[in-house]
């Protein structure tokens, strides 16, 4: 068994009886927990406080306990923003804000992920996924002009939801497309721009954008971009 010492036996029989109620405090009892130490020199009278297999075991529960709810603390410490207050707020326009959507949001960020270049001297190679789907929101709903209502509604779905996917084109086979983008400056130092590079995609690219469940276009922000859902 551990020991434990106390300063006087008085306390180290009230603490055996909180730990372990079957436990006897009274003098001499058999079952008491609370030996006498070997005399010593301190001018001070030390006990020695034995626990009992039911004491151990809820002392080491109430540390596991204790270890959990520091993490948790820990974990919602970290979900505050630097005022302290949780990032679950009110969004202007939609009412409060879903904790779950946010971080889900955030995790599916590609802007994290892909290291984009911008497609003209225009564009903003660092803009996020909300404000890229922002700005290209009407050309992205209108390359699916033509296509049967569901596909449009699954789009729409997708950019509620957070779940667009946006890849790069160069890097998606059967993409095919590579925008060039030409600036050139005229006698009376206007300038001007042209661009090429447009090829026409195949196998399961082109079965996507064909059935309206892909869209393929070239944007200022991040030149061509392969979206999916």
């Amino acid at each position: 068994m551990s020991s434990i010492t106390a300063t006087n036996s008085s306390t180290s029989n009230i603490l055996t009886s909180l730990l372990d109620p079957t436990l006897s405090a009274a003098p001499g009892s058999a079952s008491a927990s609370t030996q006498s130490s070997a005399p010593t020199t301190s001018s001070d009278p030390v006990d020695v406080l034995d626990l009992s297999d039911r004491a151990k075991q809820i002392l080491a529960r109430a540390n596991l306990e204790q270890a959990a709810a520091d993490k948790l603390s820990g974990f919602l410490q970290s979900l505050k923003g630097p005022d302290a207050k949780s990032t679950a707020s009110h969004d202007g326009s939609k009412g409060q804000g879903s904790l779950f959507k946010k971080l889900r949001g955030r995790a599916q960020d590609s802007s994290d992920k892909t290291t984009w270049t911008a497609g003209s001297r225009a564009g903003d190679a660092s803009i996020s996924d909300a404000d890229f789907i922002a700005k290209y929101k009407d050309a992205l709903e209108g390359s699916l002009a033509g296509f049967p209502p569901d596909k449009l509604a699954a789009l729409q779905s997708a950019i509620s939801n957070g779940t667009l996917k946006f890849q790069k084109g160069s890097e998606v086979e059967g993409y095919n497309t590579r925008t060039t983008v030409t600036y050139s400056v005229g006698p009376g130092g206007g300038q001007g721009m042209s661009t090429s590079g447009y090829r026409p995609p195949t196998g399961a690219v082109k079965e996507a954008i064909d059935s309206g469940n892909a869209v393929g276009l070239w944007t200022e922000d991040r030149g061509d971009v392969y979206v999916t859902w």
